[in-house]
């Protein structure tokens, strides 16, 4: 049995547009910037705030149109970035 992958972003989208929800109200919602949803579902930027709004307003598990991180990782991935081992040493 195999892992089951990410929704595309395409696959997204089709939802959104199945559920008649637009990404710049997703944004007046979250009182964010458009292109914030916009990098999110295209999976450049990771928002556990951002994806479980989108699943909840399209009534989805997050964990089915983003099953790597909550099924596989324990969960969101933590704020900020990891520290490279070699800029640590060199501190």
């Amino acid at each position: 049995m195999s892992n089951p992958k990410n929704m595309t972003p395409k696959e997204i989208r089709i939802l959104l547009l199945k559920a008649d929800i637009t990404q710049a109200e997703l944004a007046r919602e979250l009182k964010a910037q458009q292109q914030l949803i916009y990098h999110v579902i295209e999976g450049n930027i990771v928002s556990h705030r951002v994806r479980e709004h989108i699943a909840n307003r399209l009534h989805i598990d997050i964990k089915r149109i983003w099953p790597d991180p909550y099924l596989y990782f324990g969960g969101p991935r933590k704020a900020g970035r990891p520290v490279c081992e070699s800029r640590s040493r060199a501190a």
